[in-house]
């Protein structure tokens, strides 16, 4: 079986030297980082944009830090106090305090939602990365066939 393969890939090369001869000169090949060369010395350009969706989760955990600053509600109780027979003091705090809570609730959903937007972009950013490597890692291998 090995023999057979070893055959034909010499007589496949073969072909190829042929064809690349009859077909006149090529254009000088550019430069490509080799395989084992530093991944930082010249990585390709993957055509991967993913500033956009950092922007946006940046933007996301900025409004809400400044919606979490400003989501403080007056005591309701103090205002009432201020105002002979005003009894809804208590039930005005209940009702701040509880969408204190709600507010706090989805202020935290909107956080989480932001951590898995980059998480998810890191992941996919990663595997792309990941793929080109074992590429390139195959192409050398190909180049020195």
């Amino acid at each position: 079986m090995t023999f057979e393969f070893e055959a034909e890939w010499t007589r496949a090369k073969g072909e190829a030297i042929m064809r690349l001869a009859s077909a006149g000169p090529s254009p000088a090949p550019t430069a490509q980082p080799s395989p084992g060369a530093s991944p930082s010395a010249a990585e390709p350009d993957l055509g991967l944009v993913d500033g956009p969706v950092r922007s946006k989760a940046s933007a996301i955990r900025t409004a809400n830090a400044e919606a979490r600053g400003k989501s403080t509600l007056d005591d309701a109780g103090a205002v009432g106090r201020g105002h002979a027979g005003w009894v809804a003091g208590a039930a005005g705090n209940d009702c701040v305090g509880t969408w204190q809570r709600r507010l706090r609730e989805l202020a935290d959903l909107v956080d989480d939602a932001a951590d898995a937007l980059t998480s998810g972009t890191n992941a996919i950013t990663d595997e792309d990365q990941a793929i080109a490597d074992r590429l390139r890692a195959a192409g050398g291998v190909l180049e020195d066939a």
